[in-house]
Parts: C-alpha cells; structure tokens; sequence
C-alpha cells in the first residue's frame, strides 16, 4: 500500500529543517495609512554541487489586528520582480520564485511573503550578495529600511525556543534578537 503524498506536511517539513543564515530587522512604510511597522526577514541559503543555488528570503510583519494589512503588504511586495531585482543584482542574478505559504499553513496575526533568489554562483558568497546587493536592491523596491543583518554564527546549532520565549511578549524581532542572538 502507498502512503498518500501531503505536500503542505511536505514543504513545512522542509521550511522546519532549511539552513538558515542570517536575519535582520526592517520598518515598512504603509501608504494608505502614513504608518509604520517592523518586520523581519529570514535569510535561508541553499547551495547545489556546481555552487549556484539561492536565498530564501521570508519577510514576517506582524499584522495584529489589522486585517487589512494583508492587502497593502501584498501590493507592496507585488513590486520585486525579476525584471526590477535584475536591474540592480546584474549578471549572477538567474531568477526569483514566489511561494505562497498561507495556501499551506494559515498564519493568523502574522503577514508572511517569501521569494527565493536563484543565483548563477552562491557559494562563499552570501554576505555580499545579501548586504552588498540583494537588501540595497529591496530598499530601492520597498518602502522601508533594513537595519544591520545579524548572521547565524557558523558551527552553532540550532535550538528551539522554549515556551515562555515564544509565550513572552516580545516583538518579532526581539524573539529572533533572543532566540537567534549570539549565545
């Protein structure tokens, strides 16, 4: 008998075990209300043998109660497109692709957009393509402004947060301050 395939099991699977590198806070400037709000963004890496591969970047704001912010996020992220990240990435850069995670897991309080940028070679590169190129090329794109990239420090192993962490009322960006910090 064959188990039947779950691909939302699958990719969450995938996203609980992907090699994560860096992240870094931002502020979003929302139009329709003059607002403001901070945001984080996860920065995975994934290399293939020939040393190409991309980055998956996983920007997470924290929406609250203000169900219409979905939908001036969306429209603002709308804006990256390969035609527009090709302008300011150059040669290396091959191509981006969308995933859209709320068909696979429902995120209530929490607006989540994430893009993989494919480039021709990644290997030993990561640092300057995300500081030098890929966060300067996004603040041309997006209202707002990313603060210095706190990256994972090789060789440390990754630990769950506990409980009270994810219980404790911190921002989203003190909670990866916490749980990702140096330690």
């Amino acid at each position: 008998m064959t188990q039947e395939f779950d691909p939302r099991k699958s990719y969450l699977t995938v996203k609980a075990s992907e090699n994560m590198i860096a992240y870094v806070g931002f502020l979003i400037e929302l139009e329709e209300s003059g607002k403001s709000k901070e945001g984080v963004v996860k920065i995975s890496s994934f290399q293939r043998p020939y040393g190409g591969g991309y980055l998956t970047l996983t920007f997470m704001v924290d929406k609250g109660q203000d169900a219409s912010l979905d939908s001036q996020l969306a429209k603002l992220f709308d804006g990256i497109t390969e035609n527009a990240l090709r302008q300011h990435l150059g040669k290396g850069f091959e191509r981006i692709v969308r995933v859209d995670l709320d068909i696979l897991e429902e995120t209530r309080g929490w607006s989540i957009e994430e893009i993989n940028v494919y480039f021709i070679t990644i290997a030993e590169r990561e640092k300057v393509l995300v500081e030098e190129k890929l966060l300067p090329a996004l603040e041309c794109m997006l209202p707002c402004k990313f603060e210095p990239v706190e990256w994972w420090p090789e060789g440390r192993k990754s630990v769950s947060p506990s409980s009270e962490d994810v219980e404790e009322s911190l921002s989203l960006k003190g909670l990866f301050k916490k749980w990702f910090g140096s330690g």
